[in-house]
């Protein structure tokens, strides 16, 4: 398979993440209960990601605990950073933190999906079928990843378009990485390894110390549904 073809389809790829950024417009943010289960079903995602998909994944490309758990702390530390800086929420209260936390996740999904397109390239430079079972997989939880990032920026005020240019925006980063990941598939494959690991502990953190602030069942549930689904396109 061709180049055009692999960014073609990382493309369509990272666009599913927009049109959850749609779906998202259709929610009911303000009842009780709906932001806190898709933040929760987002929040699960991320973890069940980190630990059914990028986390074994690392450990496959490079056979190495130490470089996935090296990649894995550089995510977490570096989100801290970030926080520290002034781009965490704080309590989620009020319209502006909400979309600050919009923007937070719109952060995370974008470094998780560098590494995953650099995966999908060098996937299909290893076979086809590899390729192609990365790229519906992404396509498939691109979309709920879409939606908890679009929520909480329809909570935030945010207008449609602007939550459908960013989450695109956010999708985008995927085609770059599989570009990447095609024209070096002789990538060390330790580094993709560490890539990894880092995208991991990245969605890691946002998810603890972001996502799952809301409590309730609602938002317990969301966790159970976002987990469950990963774990059955791992």
């Amino acid at each position: 398979m061709g180049i055009e073809n692999v960014v073609t389809l990382s493309i369509f790829a990272g666009l599913a993440t927009a049109v959850g950024g749609f779906l998202s417009s259709l929610l009911p943010v303000h009842r009780r209960g709906c932001l806190g289960m898709v933040l929760g079903f987002a929040g699960g995602v991320m973890i069940g990601l980190s630990l059914f998909g990028l986390m074994p994944e690392a450990y496959f490309q490079c056979r190495s605990i130490l470089r996935v758990s090296f990649g894995f702390i550089c995510g977490i530390l570096m989100m801290w950073a970030l926080s520290s800086l002034g781009l965490n929420t704080g309590d989620i209260k009020g319209d502006k933190n909400y979309r600050k936390l919009g923007y937070f996740i719109a952060l995370g999904i974008a470094v998780h999906n560098f590494p995953e397109g650099v995966a999908m390239g060098v996937g299909f430079q290893g076979g086809t079928d590899l390729g192609f079972m990365i790229a519906f997989a992404m396509t498939l939880h691109n979309v709920p990843e879409g939606i908890g990032i679009g929520a909480p920026l329809k909570k935030g005020g945010l207008s449609l378009a602007s939550i459908v240019i960013l989450t695109a925006m956010a999708g985008l980063v995927t085609p770059i990485g599989a570009i990447i990941g095609w024209k070096l598939a002789s990538i060390s494959i330790g580094a993709l390894g560490i890539a990894m690991g880092f995208a991991a502990g990245a969605m890691i953190y946002i998810s603890f110390a972001e996502l799952l602030r809301e409590q309730g069942k609602w938002s317990d549930l969301g966790i159970f549904l976002g987990i469950l689904l990963t774990f059955a396109l791992s």
